[in-house]
Parts: C-alpha cells; structure tokens; sequence
C-alpha cells in the first residue's frame, strides 16, 4: 500500500511543476496587482504607477502568456511535453517584458517633459522574479541541449533588439547612465580590481592556512577562532578598525589599502573552512595507501588529498568572492570608488534608477563569478570525483 501511494504522488508530481507553476503565478499576479512602470515628471519626484496594460498589445501579450505558462504548468495533460512548452513559453515571456518596459518607456513621456523619467516598476522585477523560476524549471526538466542553446540564444538576441529597436533604452537607468557613463565604467573597475585582489590574497593565505590547520590541531583551533571571528564584525565597523593600526605604521587609513585588507580578512573564512574540511575528509584508507607507495608527505599532499579536496576549496573561493563582491560597495565609505558610490549617491539624492545602476551591476558580477567558478569546478575536478560527491 504504501509503494502504490509513493508512486501515486511521484505520479502526481510529474503531472504538475509546483515550481513553475508558483513562477507563473507569481508573474501573473505581479501583473495583475502591481504596476509595471512608474511614471515620474523628473528623475527624483514621487511617480504615478502604471499597470501592465499601459504598455498597450505588449503588456496584455504580457498578462496572457504569464496564464497560459500558469496553465501549462498545473495541467496534467501536458506533461509529456511541459519541458520544452515551458522553455518557449519563458523565453516569450521574457521578450514580452523586454519590449513591455520599452513600450511604456516611450509611449508614457508622449507630450511630457524632456526631464520626465520612465522608471521600472515593482510588478516587473516581480515578473522577473517569476519568469526566472520558470526558466530554472524549464532547463531542469529539459534534457535536449539543442533546445536549451536555441532559447537562450533567440533569448539573447531578443533582449538586444528590444534595447536598440524596442524602446528599452528610453528607460530612467538607461538614461542615468549615460548620464553617468564615465563614473560608471571607473567603479565596475575599481570594484573588480579591489575584490579580485582582495580574494587573490585571501587564497595565498587561507589554503596554506587550511592545510596547516588540517594538519595540526593548535593551529586549526586557532586559526578558525580568529577567522570566525573576524566574520561576526560588520564591514563598516572593519573598515573603521582599520584607521588606527595603518595610521601606527605611517600607512593611509582611507582608501584602497585598507579596504583591500578589510576585504581580504573577510574573505578567508569560507577558504580556510572548506579547505580544512576537503583535507580531513579525504578517506584515511587512501592516504595509507599512498604511504604504502611510497609517496611522501608532500606527494600525498599535492598527488592524493589536494585532488579530492578540490571541489571544496573551489566552493570556498566561489563563496568568498561573492561575498567580497558585495561587501565591497561599503569601501566607498573610505574613499575607494566602488559601484558603491552609484548606490549611496542615489540615497542621497533619492533617485532609484541611480541606486539600481550601481546595485544591479554587482548582482550580475556576483552571479557571473558563482557561474565561472562552477564551470572551473566542473573542468579542474576529475569526473570519477564529481560522481563521487554526487
């Protein structure tokens, strides 16, 4: 009885994607509920919210696709063919957000002021949002790699005709960009720069840190002690900490220096633990079998346990960089010009695109690094160890 009912609920559960289904009704909702756009007379006045439908045949294009991928979703029918309807249908549904925002972005300041701004209301970062988790769900489900390359590339070069044809760049963060283009591409420099050199010195201190800690006790106890530690400390409180100990030596207080060291600090925690727990995972059977080669300390560890604890010290880089990515903004506090200063100039003058064109950035340079340093995972490690750990 209780394998019939297993298999009644796996039944059930190919019958009907919950998660895509909770992805196009979030979306369907955010159109429904929340405006797609917000009107304002300059960049910093409250705005009037407009709904979906002010985009004209795009926006209703909008509303129904987000219920027909609804339907398609909970509809048991379709299961035999969901994957690949749900990959047409968010690969549409991100065209048709594109080119909504677009149409708003240009039929909206019709008559209206040269100052007035088109900004991006909550229900399309909420249709994002929901479209987003209909493409996971899609590309979890679909198995044919043609398929998934077809959609991401008419995706792609979709979103590229909407912003030079579709009216995208009309939008207020378009628009404070190329009022700011200049600043912009200075802080996406320095901010790569400060947190990619922040890491690059946090993996020359925290691996031979873990290896020492993996190997002698005092030194773990120690070690990840101090760098726990210096993780429970907020970044601005760091950042201040900094003053006076660089000032003691004659080094600057504010500026690159100390961010870097802030940063770096933090960013051994994660790099440190994981290359701690690779090493004293590796099974005790296979290292006694590499001593009974013949190996050598050393040998053991670059030959045996370094290969196995790989996947791990890669995992704790990809997570200290993407801390450090975004702990970085709060550097601009000392003086250092990080997409930071984007996002607190906006505060200051209380203009959101301002904020979105230094804020979005670093969640696209953070999401970037996770992917690169996944793929970097699945080429450096050996696939007899990524079936292992799988």
């Amino acid at each position: 009885m209780k394998t019939n009912r297993e298999g009644a609920a796996l039944d059930a559960t190919r019958r009907v994607d919950r998660v895509a289904a909770a992805g196009a009704g979030l979306a369907l909702a955010a159109c429904l509920l929340l405006p797609l756009a917000v009107f304002r007379l300059n960049r910093i006045v409250s705005g009037t919210p407009q709904p979906a439908w002010a985009a004209g045949p795009t926006g209703y294009a909008l509303v129904l696709l987000s219920a027909l991928t609804l339907a398609v979703s909970v509809w048991p029918a379709a299961a035999r063919w969901r994957p690949r309807a749900l990959l047409v249908l968010a690969t549409a549904g991100t065209l048709a957000l594109a080119l909504s925002l677009g149409r708003a972005a240009v039929s909206l300041r019709v008559g209206e002021p040269v100052i007035s701004r088109v900004s991006i209301g909550t229900g399309a970062w909420l249709v994002a949002a929901g479209i987003g988790v209909v493409w996971f769900s899609a590309l979890r489900t679909e198995t044919a790699r043609s398929a998934r390359l077809a959609a991401g590339a008419l995706t792609a070069a979709g979103l590229l005709a909407a912003a030079a044809f579709g009216g995208v760049g009309h939008l207020s963060v378009v628009t404070e960009y190329q009022n700011k283009a200049e600043m912009f591409w200075s802080a996406l420099g320095t901010h790569l720069s400060v947190a990619g050199i922040s890491v690059a010195i946090a993996m020359a201190i925290g691996i031979p840190l873990g290896v020492a800690s993996a190997r002698a006790p005092r030194v773990r106890s120690v070690a990840l002690g101090i760098v726990g530690v210096i993780q429970t400390v907020p970044g601005l409180a760091l950042l201040g900490l900094m003053v006076i100990p660089l000032a003691a030596i004659g080094l600057p207080g504010i500026g690159p220096l100390p961010a870097i060291i802030a940063l770096t600090l933090y960013a051994l925690l994660p790099i440190v633990r994981n290359t701690y727990v690779g090493l004293a995972g590796v099974d005790p059977a296979i290292v006694d079998a590499g001593r009974g080669m013949g190996m050598s300390r050393r040998e053991l560890l670059f030959r045996v346990e370094a290969p196995l604890a790989l996947p791990l010290v890669i995992e704790g880089v990809r997570a200290a960089a993407v801390l450090v990515i975004g702990i970085a903004a709060v550097a601009a506090f000392i003086g250092v010009g990080t997409l930071g200063v984007l996002v607190f100039e906006g505060w200051g003058q209380q203009a959101d695109d301002l904020i979105l064109l230094g804020a979005v950035p670093m969640v696209v340079l953070a999401l970037v690094v996770d992917a690169g340093l996944r793929a970097l995972e699945r080429v450096a490690v050996s696939p007899g160890i990524r079936r292992e750990r799988a």
